[in-house]
Protein backbone atom coordinates (compact mmCIF):
# COMPACT_ATOMS: atom_id res chain seq x y z
CA UNK A 1 0.00 0.00 0.00
CA UNK A 2 2.78 2.39 -0.90
CA UNK A 3 0.59 4.20 -3.38
CA UNK A 4 -0.58 7.65 -2.49
CA UNK A 5 -4.18 6.73 -3.42
CA UNK A 6 -4.66 2.95 -3.26
CA UNK A 7 -8.46 3.22 -3.78
CA UNK A 8 -8.06 5.00 -7.09
CA UNK A 9 -8.99 2.88 -10.05
CA UNK A 10 -6.42 3.40 -12.80
CA UNK A 11 -5.47 1.54 -15.90
CA UNK A 12 -1.91 1.18 -14.56
CA UNK A 13 -1.29 -1.23 -11.65
CA UNK A 14 2.12 -2.41 -10.58
CA UNK A 15 3.33 -4.81 -7.95
CA UNK A 16 4.51 -1.84 -5.97
CA UNK A 17 1.36 0.17 -6.44
CA UNK A 18 -1.89 -1.81 -7.03
CA UNK A 19 -5.32 -0.34 -6.38
CA UNK A 20 -7.75 -2.00 -3.89
CA UNK A 21 -10.30 -2.94 -6.62
CA UNK A 22 -7.48 -4.65 -8.54
CA UNK A 23 -6.35 -6.47 -5.43
CA UNK A 24 -9.96 -7.74 -4.72
CA UNK A 25 -10.37 -8.81 -8.32
CA UNK A 26 -7.06 -10.68 -8.33
CA UNK A 27 -7.76 -12.34 -4.94
CA UNK A 28 -11.25 -13.44 -6.05
CA UNK A 29 -9.91 -14.87 -9.29
CA UNK A 30 -7.10 -16.70 -7.50
CA UNK A 31 -9.33 -18.03 -4.65
CA UNK A 32 -12.55 -18.82 -6.47
CA UNK A 33 -11.79 -18.77 -10.16
CA UNK A 34 -14.17 -17.04 -12.56
CA UNK A 35 -17.29 -15.70 -10.77
CA UNK A 36 -20.45 -14.90 -12.77
CA UNK A 37 -22.82 -12.12 -11.78
CA UNK A 38 -26.49 -12.13 -12.75
CA UNK A 39 -29.25 -9.65 -12.05
CA UNK A 40 -32.96 -10.47 -12.12
CA UNK A 41 -35.52 -7.81 -11.14
CA UNK A 42 -32.83 -5.78 -9.43
CA UNK A 43 -31.52 -8.74 -7.38
CA UNK A 44 -27.84 -9.62 -7.89
CA UNK A 45 -26.81 -13.29 -7.72
CA UNK A 46 -23.19 -14.51 -7.79
CA UNK A 47 -22.60 -17.90 -9.33
CA UNK A 48 -19.40 -19.49 -8.03
CA UNK A 49 -17.30 -21.88 -10.12
CA UNK A 50 -17.10 -25.64 -9.40
CA UNK A 51 -20.69 -25.62 -8.02
CA UNK A 52 -19.53 -24.04 -4.78
CA UNK A 53 -22.91 -22.33 -4.48
CA UNK A 54 -24.62 -25.77 -4.01
CA UNK A 55 -21.77 -27.76 -2.47
CA UNK A 56 -20.56 -31.30 -2.90
CA UNK A 57 -22.78 -34.22 -3.85
CA UNK A 58 -24.07 -35.86 -0.63
CA UNK A 59 -22.71 -32.79 1.26
CA UNK A 60 -25.04 -30.00 0.22
CA UNK A 61 -24.39 -26.40 1.22
CA UNK A 62 -27.24 -25.09 3.38
CA UNK A 63 -29.42 -22.20 2.28
CA UNK A 64 -27.77 -18.85 3.14
CA UNK A 65 -24.76 -20.72 4.59
CA UNK A 66 -21.54 -18.71 4.11
CA UNK A 67 -18.82 -20.43 2.09
CA UNK A 68 -16.31 -20.25 4.96
CA UNK A 69 -18.89 -21.72 7.36
CA UNK A 70 -19.63 -24.45 4.82
CA UNK A 71 -15.92 -25.35 4.61
CA UNK A 72 -15.63 -25.32 8.40
CA UNK A 73 -18.61 -27.67 8.73
CA UNK A 74 -17.10 -30.08 6.22
CA UNK A 75 -13.80 -30.04 8.17
CA UNK A 76 -15.61 -30.79 11.43
CA UNK A 77 -18.20 -33.34 10.25
CA UNK A 78 -16.25 -34.97 7.46
CA UNK A 79 -17.21 -35.41 3.85
CA UNK A 80 -19.79 -38.07 2.95
CA UNK A 81 -18.59 -40.13 0.03
CA UNK A 82 -20.49 -40.64 -3.19
CA UNK A 83 -23.28 -43.19 -3.26
CA UNK A 84 -22.01 -46.52 -4.55
CA UNK A 85 -23.69 -48.69 -7.18
CA UNK A 86 -26.83 -50.61 -6.25
CA UNK A 87 -26.08 -54.00 -4.70
CA UNK A 88 -27.48 -57.34 -5.83
CA UNK A 89 -30.98 -58.26 -4.60
CA UNK A 90 -31.06 -60.25 -1.39
CA UNK A 91 -32.61 -63.69 -1.01
CA UNK A 92 -36.46 -63.76 -0.77
CA UNK A 93 -37.82 -63.68 2.77
CA UNK A 94 -39.94 -66.41 4.28
CA UNK A 95 -43.75 -66.22 4.10
CA UNK A 96 -45.35 -64.58 7.10
CA UNK A 97 -47.84 -66.33 9.39
CA UNK A 98 -51.51 -66.55 8.38
CA UNK A 99 -53.59 -63.84 10.14
CA UNK A 100 -55.83 -66.50 11.76
CA UNK A 101 -55.83 -69.98 13.23
CA UNK A 102 -58.36 -72.86 13.36
CA UNK A 103 -59.84 -74.80 16.26
CA UNK A 104 -58.73 -78.45 16.38
CA UNK A 105 -61.20 -79.74 18.99
CA UNK A 106 -64.80 -78.93 19.77
CA UNK A 107 -65.61 -77.03 22.98
CA UNK A 108 -68.66 -76.10 25.04
CA UNK A 109 -69.92 -72.57 24.43
CA UNK A 110 -69.20 -70.55 27.61
CA UNK A 111 -71.53 -67.96 29.14
CA UNK A 112 -70.90 -64.60 30.78
CA UNK A 113 -71.68 -66.30 34.11
CA UNK A 114 -68.91 -68.87 33.42
CA UNK A 115 -66.83 -67.13 30.75
CA UNK A 116 -63.46 -68.96 30.74
CA UNK A 117 -62.65 -71.70 28.25
CA UNK A 118 -59.57 -73.48 26.85
CA UNK A 119 -59.49 -73.95 23.07
CA UNK A 120 -57.04 -76.14 21.15
CA UNK A 121 -55.83 -74.56 17.87
CA UNK A 122 -52.99 -74.67 15.38
CA UNK A 123 -50.16 -72.65 16.93
CA UNK A 124 -49.75 -69.25 15.27
CA UNK A 125 -47.02 -66.83 16.52
CA UNK A 126 -49.19 -63.91 15.40
CA UNK A 127 -51.36 -64.38 18.50
CA UNK A 128 -50.23 -62.77 21.75
CA UNK A 129 -51.53 -62.38 25.28
CA UNK A 130 -53.97 -59.54 25.88
CA UNK A 131 -55.46 -59.30 22.39
CA UNK A 132 -59.13 -59.83 21.57
CA UNK A 133 -60.14 -62.63 19.21
CA UNK A 134 -63.32 -63.69 17.43
CA UNK A 135 -64.26 -67.39 17.09
CA UNK A 136 -66.56 -68.23 14.21
CA UNK A 137 -70.17 -69.12 15.32
CA UNK A 138 -69.21 -68.48 18.99
CA UNK A 139 -68.33 -64.85 19.82
CA UNK A 140 -65.61 -62.50 21.07
CA UNK A 141 -62.98 -63.39 23.66
CA UNK A 142 -60.03 -61.87 25.49
CA UNK A 143 -56.88 -63.99 24.99
CA UNK A 144 -55.59 -64.31 28.56
CA UNK A 145 -52.59 -66.55 27.76
CA UNK A 146 -51.43 -69.17 25.26
CA UNK A 147 -48.67 -71.71 24.69
CA UNK A 148 -46.66 -72.99 21.73
CA UNK A 149 -48.76 -76.17 21.54
CA UNK A 150 -51.68 -74.07 20.33
CA UNK A 151 -53.81 -73.93 23.49
CA UNK A 152 -55.63 -70.60 23.91
CA UNK A 153 -56.90 -69.68 27.37
CA UNK A 154 -59.82 -67.35 26.77
CA UNK A 155 -62.44 -65.26 28.58
CA UNK A 156 -65.76 -64.63 26.82
CA UNK A 157 -66.61 -60.95 26.39
CA UNK A 158 -69.65 -61.22 24.08
CA UNK A 159 -71.39 -64.27 22.63
CA UNK A 160 -73.01 -64.35 19.21
CA UNK A 161 -76.79 -64.40 19.28
CA UNK A 162 -77.90 -67.98 18.71
CA UNK A 163 -74.45 -69.49 19.37
CA UNK A 164 -74.81 -73.31 19.58
CA UNK A 165 -74.16 -75.18 22.82
CA UNK A 166 -71.14 -76.92 21.25
CA UNK A 167 -68.68 -75.22 18.91
CA UNK A 168 -67.36 -77.89 16.57
CA UNK A 169 -63.74 -78.14 15.36
CA UNK A 170 -62.61 -76.31 12.24
CA UNK A 171 -63.82 -72.82 13.20
CA UNK A 172 -61.61 -69.82 12.39
CA UNK A 173 -60.08 -67.79 15.23
CA UNK A 174 -59.31 -64.23 14.13
CA UNK A 175 -57.71 -61.28 16.00
CA UNK A 176 -60.49 -58.73 16.41
CA UNK A 177 -61.26 -55.51 18.21
CA UNK A 178 -63.29 -55.46 21.42
CA UNK A 179 -66.99 -55.72 20.47
CA UNK A 180 -68.87 -52.44 20.53
CA UNK A 181 -71.65 -51.80 23.01
CA UNK A 182 -75.06 -50.70 21.79
CA UNK A 183 -76.24 -47.50 23.33
CA UNK A 184 -79.13 -45.09 23.15
CA UNK A 185 -78.29 -41.47 22.60
CA UNK A 186 -79.96 -38.62 24.41
CA UNK A 187 -83.30 -37.51 23.07
CA UNK A 188 -83.17 -34.66 20.60
CA UNK A 189 -85.04 -31.42 20.93
CA UNK A 190 -88.76 -31.67 20.31
CA UNK A 191 -89.69 -30.60 16.82
CA UNK A 192 -92.18 -27.87 16.03
CA UNK A 193 -95.89 -28.59 16.28
CA UNK A 194 -97.29 -29.75 12.97
CA UNK A 195 -100.10 -28.05 11.14
CA UNK A 196 -103.62 -28.93 12.22
CA UNK A 197 -105.11 -31.59 10.02
CA UNK A 198 -108.47 -31.28 8.28
CA UNK A 199 -111.57 -31.91 10.33
CA UNK A 200 -112.81 -35.50 10.30
CA UNK A 201 -116.11 -36.56 8.84
CA UNK A 202 -118.81 -37.39 11.37
CA UNK A 203 -120.73 -40.60 10.80
CA UNK A 204 -122.99 -42.85 12.77
CA UNK A 205 -121.55 -46.26 13.57
CA UNK A 206 -124.01 -48.90 12.43
CA UNK A 207 -124.05 -52.67 12.36
CA UNK A 208 -126.29 -55.45 11.19
CA UNK A 209 -126.66 -59.23 11.47
CA UNK A 210 -128.34 -62.02 9.48
CA UNK A 211 -129.21 -65.45 10.93
CA UNK A 212 -131.91 -67.88 9.79
CA UNK A 213 -134.05 -69.51 12.50
CA UNK A 214 -135.89 -71.61 9.95
CA UNK A 215 -135.05 -72.59 6.41
CA UNK A 216 -134.03 -75.32 3.98
CA UNK A 217 -130.44 -76.14 3.08
CA UNK A 218 -129.43 -74.87 -0.37
CA UNK A 219 -127.98 -77.54 -2.67
CA UNK A 220 -125.32 -75.83 -4.79
CA UNK A 221 -125.18 -75.63 -8.55
CA UNK A 222 -121.89 -75.72 -10.43
CA UNK A 223 -122.07 -71.98 -11.18
CA UNK A 224 -122.03 -69.06 -8.73
CA UNK A 225 -125.61 -68.20 -7.73
CA UNK A 226 -127.25 -66.49 -4.77
CA UNK A 227 -127.75 -68.80 -1.77
CA UNK A 228 -131.36 -69.12 -0.64
CA UNK A 229 -132.92 -70.97 2.27
CA UNK A 230 -136.51 -70.65 0.92
CA UNK A 231 -137.79 -68.74 3.96
CA UNK A 232 -134.96 -66.19 3.65
CA UNK A 233 -131.74 -65.48 1.83
CA UNK A 234 -128.38 -64.70 3.55
CA UNK A 235 -127.79 -61.06 2.70
CA UNK A 236 -127.07 -57.66 4.32
CA UNK A 237 -128.57 -54.22 3.62
CA UNK A 238 -125.83 -51.56 3.96
CA UNK A 239 -127.78 -48.44 4.99
CA UNK A 240 -125.43 -45.59 3.99
CA UNK A 241 -122.47 -44.82 1.80
CA UNK A 242 -119.25 -45.71 3.66
CA UNK A 243 -116.76 -48.43 4.47
CA UNK A 244 -117.87 -51.67 6.12
CA UNK A 245 -116.29 -54.73 7.71
CA UNK A 246 -118.27 -57.66 6.27
CA UNK A 247 -118.21 -61.13 7.86
CA UNK A 248 -119.85 -64.35 6.74
CA UNK A 249 -119.66 -67.74 8.50
CA UNK A 250 -120.78 -70.38 5.99
CA UNK A 251 -121.60 -73.98 7.03
CA UNK A 252 -120.99 -76.48 4.19
CA UNK A 253 -122.43 -80.04 4.11
CA UNK A 254 -121.19 -82.83 1.87
CA UNK A 255 -124.02 -84.61 0.00
CA UNK A 256 -124.31 -88.02 -1.67
CA UNK A 257 -122.02 -88.20 -4.70
CA UNK A 258 -119.47 -85.69 -3.36
CA UNK A 259 -115.80 -86.44 -4.14
CA UNK A 260 -112.72 -85.32 -2.22
CA UNK A 261 -111.60 -83.22 -5.18
CA UNK A 262 -114.92 -81.31 -5.34
CA UNK A 263 -114.42 -77.65 -4.40
CA UNK A 264 -117.02 -75.36 -2.79
CA UNK A 265 -116.48 -71.63 -3.33
CA UNK A 266 -118.34 -68.93 -1.34
CA UNK A 267 -118.14 -65.19 -1.94
CA UNK A 268 -119.99 -61.89 -1.38
CA UNK A 269 -121.77 -60.05 -4.17
CA UNK A 270 -123.35 -56.58 -4.29
CA UNK A 271 -126.69 -57.23 -6.01
CA UNK A 272 -127.58 -53.52 -6.10
CA UNK A 273 -124.74 -52.57 -8.42
CA UNK A 274 -124.07 -56.12 -9.73
CA UNK A 275 -120.45 -56.20 -8.55
CA UNK A 276 -118.35 -58.73 -6.65
CA UNK A 277 -116.85 -57.82 -3.25
CA UNK A 278 -113.09 -57.99 -3.93
CA UNK A 279 -111.15 -60.43 -1.76
CA UNK A 280 -114.22 -62.23 -0.43
CA UNK A 281 -113.96 -65.54 -2.37
CA UNK A 282 -112.89 -68.51 -0.22
CA UNK A 283 -112.82 -72.26 -0.94
CA UNK A 284 -113.05 -75.62 0.83
CA UNK A 285 -112.58 -79.19 -0.43
CA UNK A 286 -111.95 -82.77 0.80
CA UNK A 287 -115.65 -83.11 1.64
CA UNK A 288 -117.31 -86.48 2.32
CA UNK A 289 -121.00 -87.39 2.43
CA UNK A 290 -122.61 -86.19 5.66
CA UNK A 291 -119.53 -84.30 6.90
CA UNK A 292 -119.40 -80.55 7.42
CA UNK A 293 -116.81 -77.86 6.76
CA UNK A 294 -116.81 -74.13 7.43
CA UNK A 295 -115.87 -71.12 5.30
CA UNK A 296 -115.21 -67.81 7.08
CA UNK A 297 -115.20 -64.62 4.98
CA UNK A 298 -113.87 -61.26 6.19
CA UNK A 299 -113.73 -58.29 3.82
CA UNK A 300 -113.45 -54.49 3.98
CA UNK A 301 -115.91 -53.04 1.47
CA UNK A 302 -116.82 -49.45 0.52
CA UNK A 303 -120.08 -48.33 -1.02
CA UNK A 304 -120.72 -45.11 -2.91
CA UNK A 305 -124.46 -45.02 -2.23
CA UNK A 306 -127.03 -45.86 0.44
CA UNK A 307 -129.18 -49.00 0.83
CA UNK A 308 -127.02 -51.43 -1.12
CA UNK A 309 -127.54 -55.19 -0.67
CA UNK A 310 -124.63 -57.63 -0.30
CA UNK A 311 -125.65 -61.30 -0.70
CA UNK A 312 -123.93 -64.65 -0.17
CA UNK A 313 -123.12 -66.51 -3.40
CA UNK A 314 -121.73 -70.06 -3.71
CA UNK A 315 -121.10 -72.98 -6.09
CA UNK A 316 -119.69 -76.53 -6.14
CA UNK A 317 -117.64 -78.03 -8.95
CA UNK A 318 -120.14 -80.92 -9.02
CA UNK A 319 -123.79 -79.85 -9.00
CA UNK A 320 -125.79 -80.97 -5.90
CA UNK A 321 -122.67 -82.55 -4.32
CA UNK A 322 -122.73 -80.03 -1.43
CA UNK A 323 -125.18 -77.75 0.40
CA UNK A 324 -125.08 -74.57 2.45
CA UNK A 325 -126.66 -75.32 5.84
CA UNK A 326 -129.45 -72.83 6.59
CA UNK A 327 -129.46 -72.86 10.40
CA UNK A 328 -125.69 -72.59 10.80
CA UNK A 329 -124.88 -69.78 8.37
CA UNK A 330 -124.67 -66.13 9.46
CA UNK A 331 -123.61 -62.74 8.10
CA UNK A 332 -122.81 -59.41 9.80
CA UNK A 333 -121.53 -55.92 9.05
CA UNK A 334 -120.00 -53.04 11.01
CA UNK A 335 -119.57 -49.61 9.43
CA UNK A 336 -116.00 -48.42 10.14
CA UNK A 337 -115.80 -45.19 8.12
Amino acid sequence: MSCLNPCEVTAINTAACESVPSQIENFTAQFFGEVAKTEVDGVVTWILPCDLDVGLENNARAVDEGLACYFLRLFREGIVGLTGPEGSPGAPGEDGAEPFTVTLLSFTQPTLAAPTVTVKTYYNPLFAEGINVFIETSGWYNLDTLDTSGFLYLTLTKALAGAPATIVAGKKVIPAGYPGQAGVGTAGAQGPVGATGPAGTNYTTTNGFYYATIGTNDQLANIQTAVTFVNSSPQLLLPAAGTYLLTAVVDVLGEAGVAVNDVVTASLYNTTIAGAVEGSAHKVNNLINGARAQIVINAIYSTAGANQTVALYADCTTSAAASIVALNTSMSYVRVA
